[in-house]
């Protein structure tokens, strides 16, 4: 009869504290299905549907899907300059900010703590600042990059140029990376000094140690970035929206760019949900395939 009664206190005691445990996390899974599953839910719908926002959607099956990849130049044009974007950030961002924290953490610099504020500080500038600063720096006729390369008679139109506006947004992309510089300086700080003194007593230099320990023991904060860094360039949005509305010639009509002006421009709902899809479906895929192919990641403690 004890043991019974103490299985059954027992019992009660992990219902209450599986109670207690759901309400306290009640709001946290109420603001979950409000405002993102349910959102999602509604918009999947919506996708296989022709709706203008004003009148009751219509269903229409695939129609949007079909109508993007096969009768739709502008998404197309969208699709190859979100990629052509993500193909120059990416890649120069993660090389950039890397030897930026390398020259940190080990260069012979002096007031490197000044020189990290100064990196980090533009990462938390409000993305709408930012573009307003750099639509001044770009600007050809009073533009601070003209004014300074003047003297060297360089005079070059930046953003206006559609041969050139993806590698200036690509730029100011970099500007602001200061939290991925932070984020390399972090992973140096946890690397063990006796693997570097290992690598000196065995006659190494600065490119054995590089090799052999810096970038081995970095490769899951670089696998970190490069996951980060690829679905924020494939959502890219602001830049295109303020600096050059997709301009000159739609040579920076980003995809979420797109996606915006057929939902609240052109009151083409439908379709932006599908557009959202795709995008959605890109970035799930694009995300598997990497950590399916993530073997060149090195975890600390990992044996053959």
């Amino acid at each position: 009869m004890k043991n019974e009664r103490q299985s059954i206190q027992r019992k009660r005691r992990g219902w209450k504290d599986n109670l207690w445990g759901w309400f306290f996390i009640a709001p946290a899974c109420m603001g979950l299905t409000i405002y993102i599953i349910l959102p999602m839910v509604y918009s999947f719908a919506m996708s296989f549907c022709s709706w203008d926002i004003i009148s009751a959607p219509q269903f229409i099956g695939m129609d949007n899907y079909i109508h993007l990849f096969t009768k739709d130049p502008h998404f197309l044009n969208s699709c190859f300059v979100t990629l052509k974007y993500t193909l120059i950030y990416v890649p120069s961002m993660l090389v950039i900010t890397f030897l930026l924290a390398l020259l940190l953490n080990f260069g012979p610099l002096k007031w490197k703590g000044l020189w990290r504020t100064c990196i980090y500080i533009p990462s938390i500038v409000p993305i709408m600042a930012s573009a307003a600063l750099w639509i001044f720096i770009y600007d050809p006729i009073n533009g601070l990059l003209n004014n300074l390369l003047a003297p060297f008679r360089i005079h070059e139109e930046w953003i206006f140029d559609k041969h050139m506006v993806l590698q200036c947004i690509a730029v100011m992309g970099i500007w602001s990376a200061g939290n991925t510089v932070m984020i390399n300086l972090s992973g140096f700080g946890n690397i063990q000094k006796e693997l570097y003194e290992s690598v000196e007593i065995d006659g190494g230099g600065s490119f054995a140690k590089l090799k052999s320990i810096t970038l081995p023991m970095m490769t899951p904060l670089i696998f970190y970035n490069l996951v980060m860094a690829l679905i924020a360039s494939l959502q890219t949005f602001t830049q295109g929206y303020v600096m050059t509305n997709g301009g000159p010639e739609n040579a920076s009509n980003f995809y979420m760019l797109y996606l915006y002006d057929n939902a609240f421009s052109y009151n083409r709902m439908g379709l932006a949900c599908a557009q959202s899809w795709i995008l959605f479906l890109v970035i799930a895929v694009i995300t598997i395939l990497l950590f399916r192919t993530s073997g060149w990641v090195y975890y600390g403690g990992e044996t053959d």
